[in-house]
């Protein structure tokens, strides 16, 4: 009493796929992923999966408003604002052995950075 059973094979359909041209960085996504290969891609509430084209992406980054800091960055010497020149007085610092420990904050060990 047994049925037989068909062999039966479900066809492969090709994943649909669109290439959007983006012309503004405010069409970009905030949130980005990408392939083990580099490719950039963002994926939509819907499942679209938006790649983005390397040549888009390189005039991005050579736009006026990639080489615009953003605004409130606070100010860090040497980071976010050129180098004042005082390194001396920081290297005063991480020499400094002769610092006033609280009681019960013995270093285990001497480490130099």
């Amino acid at each position: 009493m047994s049925s037989g059973c068909q062999n039966l094979q479900t066809q492969s359909k090709a994943i649909p796929t669109r290439r959007v041209t983006v012309n503004d960085t405010a069409q970009l996504p905030q949130d980005y992923s990408t392939t083990p290969g580099g490719t950039l891609f963002s994926t939509t509430p819907g499942g679209t999966r938006i790649i983005y084209d390397r040549k888009f992406l390189m005039e991005c980054r050579n736009s006026p408003v990639a080489k615009t800091p953003p605004r409130d960055l606070p100010n860090i010497p040497g980071v976010t604002s050129p180098n004042t020149g005082d390194s001396k007085a920081e290297t005063n610092h991480i020499n400094n052995h002769e610092e006033k420990q609280a009681a019960g904050d013995d270093a285990q060990f001497e480490m130099d950075i």
